[in-house]
């Protein structure tokens, strides 16, 4: 935890960093027990358990809050374009490959045509 001292929650487990990607926090990170977000996990909402939460990162500017989530939003938009992008190249060179082999096999079949 960058030169900070290691912190235990109320059960005293070792705390977690975990980070927020809400809208009013993103990237912005904290501390939280491992067992509350086990028991979460495991029951949902309603789980018991230690709460121990503490924001690890001071509060951004209210400019950082307006711009990041805007920057995620393009980030995610791109890798979606990019993950399309790669799968219509894997068709494309599917498709170059299977002409490769049709003209290879058509100029195999016409050079036997020609033999007879």
């Amino acid at each position: 935890m960058e030169g900070r001292q290691r912190k235990h929650c109320h059960c005293g487990k070792l705390c977690r960093v975990q980070t927020s990607w809400t809208d009013s926090n993103p990237g912005r990170r904290f501390l939280v027990c491992p067992l509350f977000l086990m028991i979460l996990w495991c029951y949902g909402e309603g789980a018991r358990g230690c709460c121990f939460f503490e924001w690890f990162d001071p509060e951004m500017c209210s400019r950082s809050k307006d711009i990041i989530p805007g920057l995620l939003k393009n980030r995610g938009k791109l890798e979606q374009d990019l993950a399309q992008l790669r799968s219509r190249e894997k068709l494309l060179w599917g498709f170059l490959f299977l002409s490769w082999i049709m003209l290879i096999s058509m100029m195999v079949g016409g050079l036997r045509d020609n033999h007879h």
